[in-house]
């Protein structure tokens, strides 16, 4: 090739790149600008259900969540109330969308989705700037049972499944922080808890108040405190598995705890008592985690 020809190459490549930088440049300017700016946040309530009062059917539904780049809470409303949706976005970098179906036998489905409009991820750079992230608030009705299906793409989830006539729950957290709590022992237990966690934090507290009869926790990279505490009332499996992390799982008192290998670890507190306390199984697996019981 002819020096000419090579210089004229390099001074090509030279003015592509510093062309791509300016535009770079400008674009992350009028992106910071754009964000920088106070925009109109869509502050959106809605109630959902067939009935005049609102409220789903009372035969069993499910409850469907997909939702990511946000604070979002899920607790129970007041008795024969409607599934209502409370959130603070801003409409041009997220959306929010919800369907709810009933089939002719009633039995229903509710689904809610929110996420970024982009996958930029603006919103994190909209929390550098000291913006907050959009919250949203779903209020499920107390005396209806359901099944619960969530997925945290990355954000925040809490969750206290308090007053639910609750059936099953599957939680998972791709990235971020998951809350789930049981502040109040349930009515009746619950068949079948699953919560996995992929890269993040897991706070779960007073998981015995709900009682399952199978309780599966696994986190793969992360921190997790899994409080066993609450009011255990039935016989349960718990299959508890890590893989990287720091790890407190902390047992519950006043029941009997043995492994699956059918050996004793633990008997509850029979004293004056005619129904014997109820029996939790549990086994643990861990790679790379560092697991810390607290009896």
């Amino acid at each position: 090739m002819k020096p000419w020809i090579r210089k004229g190459c390099f001074a090509c490549v030279g003015v592509g790149a510093l062309g791509l930088l300016i535009a770079l440049v400008l674009g992350g300017t009028f992106l910071i600008q754009h964000l920088s700016e106070s925009t109109e946040e869509t502050r959106l309530t809605q109630e959902i259900g067939p009935s005049p009062a609102g409220a789903p059917s009372e035969r069993p539904g499910a409850v469907v969540l997909s939702v990511s780049s946000a604070a979002v809470l899920v607790r129970a409303g007041p008795p024969g109330g409607p599934i209502r949706v409370e959130s603070d976005f801003d409409p041009d970098i997220f959306s929010l969308e919800q369907s709810y179906e009933e089939d002719e036998a009633g039995v229903w489905s509710y689904r809610v989705d929110f996420h970024e409009k982009t996958v930029l991820h603006v919103s994190v750079v909209s929390i550098w700037l000291g913006k907050r992230s959009p919250e949203v608030r779903i209020t499920l009705p107390r005396d209806v049972p359901l099944s619960l299906d969530a997925q945290m793409r990355g954000g925040y989830l809490l969750l206290d499944l308090a007053g639910l006539e609750l059936i099953a729950a599957n939680i998972e957290l791709d990235r971020g922080v998951l809350g789930v709590d049981v502040s109040e022992p349930l009515a009746t237990p619950v068949e079948r808890i699953s919560l996995k966690g992929r890269i993040g934090t897991m706070h779960l507290r007073s998981l015995g108040n709900a009682s399952p009869r199978e309780l599966h926790v696994q986190h793969s990279v992360g921190a997790a405190i899994v409080d066993l505490g609450g009011m255990w009332v039935a016989d349960a499996d718990v299959d508890f598995r890590a893989a990287m992390g720091n790890i407190e799982l902390r047992l519950p008192r006043d029941v009997n705890i043995e492994g699956l290998d059918g050996n004793v670890l633990r008997l509850g507190n029979t004293a004056d008592e005619e129904i014997p306390p109820p029996t939790l199984r549990i086994s643990t697996d861990s790679d790379l985690a560092n697991i810390r019981v607290i009896d």
